[in-house]
């Protein structure tokens, strides 16, 4: 494992972050911890949307697909505002 120092962080932001963490029942590490690994992630989860809906249904409608692994992924993902193009 890495570690990352962050320096110059307001104070008033670093409070914030804290008692969000705190409401989630997390330490502020390990709460910053799980969002940077999320942000992280993110880039692969776009790459993931960029599949196509009809593409992605093909996939998980194969026989032999994992659909316990599938449904739980889509219920740990974040909600995303979808752009339809208008």
């Amino acid at each position: 494992m890495a570690d990352i120092l962050i320096r110059n962080i307001h104070s008033l932001t670093k409070e914030r972050l804290r008692r969000r963490a705190k409401q989630r029942g997390k330490s502020l590490e390990a709460y910053l911890r799980e969002t940077l690994e999320n942000l992280a992630l993110d880039d692969e989860r776009v790459i993931g949307a960029r599949q196509g809906f009809g593409s992605w249904l093909i996939s998980v409608s194969r026989p032999g697909a994992d659909l316990s692994r599938i449904l739980t992924k889509i219920r740990k993902s974040p909600m995303r505002r979808v752009d339809l193009g208008g």
